[in-house]
């Protein structure tokens, strides 16, 4: 009799296919302000053990699955619902990301993209604007001066202006080259 073990790992590349709006009114879109968003390891989630019996060959399989994004849990102040409902002023979800810490943790006020899946809210990757509240109480954030640069930019309407802030924004100019920085700054 051969007996032999096989350990099946299924690497989640994209875990936007799981974790994807499956109702239409499951979307969330809000402006908050951070509280939290911390390291969350996942626990390890082991099948049992599946038994193969072949005439005379046994095999015995169990499937793992490794995820290849660190997960954290975030939890914001809810200053704005701009699309759905949520009762309450504070929200908490799950985040995965490949890169390690989510960029938009970086930031103290966010507008942010979370989805319901199986009754937990999770963040849709990657998908975040950074806010600064303007002097007149509107809220704004930096338009990629790449979209200026594409194929369709006479179609854009938008056009950049300058805009005086409630407090202070700076931004670190310092891995920009030259020609960026006078092309930044004006």
């Amino acid at each position: 009799m051969k007996i032999t073990t096989i350990t099946v790992f299924n690497l989640l590349i994209s875990l936007n296919s799981l974790f994807g709006q499956t109702a239409k009114d499951s979307l969330l879109v809000f402006i908050g302000e951070r509280i939290e968003v911390k390291y969350s390891p996942e626990e390890k989630n082991e099948s049992p053990v599946d038994t193969i019996i072949e005439g005379n060959d046994t095999s015995y399989v169990r499937q793992v699955s490794i995820s290849r994004d660190s997960r954290f849990i975030a939890k914001y102040k809810i200053l704005q619902m701009i699309h759905g409902s949520y009762k309450t002023d504070t929200i908490e979800f799950f985040v995965f990301d490949h890169y390690g810490e989510p960029a938009f943790s970086k930031y103290q006020t966010v507008m942010l993209f979370v989805s319901y899946n199986n009754s937990l809210l999770y963040h849709e990757k990657y998908q975040y604007f950074k806010l600064y509240m303007t002097e007149n109480g509107k809220w704004a954030s930096p338009y990629p001066s790449g979209d200026y640069n594409h194929p369709f930019k006479d179609s854009i309407t938008v056009k950049p202006e300058k805009i005086i802030f409630k407090g202070e924004v700076s931004f670190n100019v310092e891995k920009i080259n030259e020609r960026g920085k006078k092309n930044t700054v004006s």
